[in-house]
């Protein structure tokens, strides 16, 4: 089989002008393939029985020896192997945009850091935290973003695997004079607290953003305020293709990179893939949430899910994993409600259903006023660093071990190792008792075991930014904040 060399990779984030139209094709037919052995257990079927019938009548110009390399765990490993050039060039340009893509996330994660200094080191604590809480696999994939703002409150779809327990449709915020004017305030003031990360937002979270007819007209405010097109996800690609076509349009001449639709049924994929090319699609990701799918995007036990987690709980990540959908350290807006909450993801529990903690929660009515409600809970909630009062406490779920003189501190897969410490052993017992503030703590080493205090605050800062000790909010005042709907 004669094989085209793979000469060039290009960029497919980016503008399009210069990509070889055989370069897309290859891309967003092997895409399309994929999706469809995903999701579609007919087209699955048919590719196991007569594989070329199959991408025939798919209206595919591979062959199938493009498309078996994805198709198992080994394969895909192989194709970036010692031959790897032994591989047809649709499958090399395949790999190539699929790690543009994870390389694209992490950018996204390095440009969310606020410019605020104190939120930024709280960021980072909580990046390390989720790390240890979720595990490394999960906690990688959040991009701990600045913001988010609902549109809408309450949501038409009614996931039944919703991981953040959006409510029933209620009203939208309609794209009227005054509510313009706030909205380019509101993204104002987030801007002057946080600084440019704040372009890292997106207007959705308990809320489908289809579902405001205006979304649209706040997507053009947002790139006209913040010089960036934010994603869209949707579960309503299908139910009107038009205006979704028009969407694609819009967001690509602003920039936009990756948009995502929520896949809940073979006819929604069979929707979306009669009414939309394969390269119109090209950068758009299918997610395939449908319970007939091969690989299925696995529903994090959170939010409305955790009721279905005995019913359905092959669907859900494994009880004892981490587990939520949550991806903002930052703020989270309703225009209907003029509300805003400080959150952060967590592992979803009895206590967080939802997946985030709610540090605070506050209305506002004005860009002036919410500025001071951004500056106050920022001052209020996000310690710079650890005060000689504080209690020290490891954080729930972390484990201390003692084991060849070090002190390892380990949670799901993760650990923290401690060197060179005396008496590691009652260094454990004093982290894990949780009654001694940093100073007393300091001082009981210099007791027992001589070490300078300043040694021991240094161990205790470094700890702290890594975001091994407890900051778990107290319990919450008001519960229907949190209840799973």
């Amino acid at each position: 089989m004669a094989r085209e060399p793979l000469d060039t990779v290009f960029p497919l984030l980016g503008e399009l002008s210069d990509v070889p139209a055989s370069y897309l094709r290859d891309v967003a037919h092997t895409k399309r393939a994929l999706e469809r052995w995903t999701m579609d257990p007919a087209f699955r079927a048919a590719f196991e029985a007569d594989p070329e019938a199959a991408l025939k009548e798919l209206g595919s110009p591979l062959r199938p020896g493009e498309v078996t390399p994805f198709l198992d765990p080994a394969g895909k490993a192989a194709i970036n192997g010692p031959r790897r050039s032994e591989y047809p060039a649709s499958v090399l340009r395949y790999c190539a945009y699929i790690q543009e893509k994870i390389s694209h996330r992490e950018r996204l994660r390095r440009e969310g850091e606020p410019a605020n200094r104190t939120m930024a080191a709280w960021r980072r604590r909580q990046i390390n935290r989720c790390r240890g809480e979720l595990g490394a696999h999960r906690a990688d994939a959040i991009v701990h973003a600045p913001a988010a703002f609902e549109l809408s409150k309450g949501c038409t779809v009614g996931c039944w695997f919703c991981g953040v327990a959006a409510p029933r449709f209620d009203h939208t915020w309609p794209y009227t004079e005054p509510n313009a004017a706030l909205w380019r305030g509101v993204l104002g003031a987030l801007r002057e607290v946080v600084g440019d990360c704040a372009a890292q937002s997106f207007l959705y979270w308990a809320t489908d953003p289809l579902d405001n007819p205006d979304y649209e007209r706040f997507l053009v405010d947002f790139h006209e305020v913040m010089g960036r097109c934010p994603q869209t996800t949707t579960a309503l690609a299908h139910a009107d293709v038009e205006r979704t076509r028009r969407l694609l349009r819009l967001t690509s001449s602003m920039g936009s990179t990756i948009d995502r639709f929520s896949i809940i049924s073979i006819n929604w994929l069979n929707r979306v893939h009669e009414s939309f090319s394969p390269e119109e699609l090209l950068r758009v990701e299918c997610i395939p949430q449908n319970r007939e799918a091969a690989i299925p995007q696995v529903k994090a036990n959170a939010g409305r899910a955790r009721r279905f987690s005995r019913k359905r709980g092959d669907e859900l990540v494994p009880p004892g994993e981490g587990s939520t959908i949550a991806c903002v350290s930052g703020f989270l807006f309703n225009l209907v409600e003029r509300s805003v909450r400080l959150i952060t993801p967590c592992d979803a529990t009895d206590r967080w259903p939802l997946g985030y903690w709610v540090l605070d929660q506050a209305e506002f009515g004005t860009p002036g006023e919410l500025r001071d409600v951004l500056q106050s809970m920022i001052s209020t909630h996000m310690r710079p660093a650890l005060r000689v009062e504080d209690t020290v406490r490891l954080r729930p779920g972390l484990l201390p071990e003692v084991e060849d003189g070090e002190l390892r501190l380990t949670s799901r897969g993760n650990r923290v190792v401690i060197r060179d410490q005396p008496g590691p052993g009652d260094l454990a017992a004093l982290f894990t008792g949780g009654s001694c503030t940093a100073a007393e703590l300091a001082r009981s080493r210099r007791r027992a075991a001589g070490v300078p205090m300043e040694e021991t605050f240094a161990l205790l800062d470094f700890l702290f930014a890594e975001g091994c000790l407890d900051e778990e909010p107290s319990p919450e005042t008001d519960p229907a904040v949190y209840a799973v709907r």
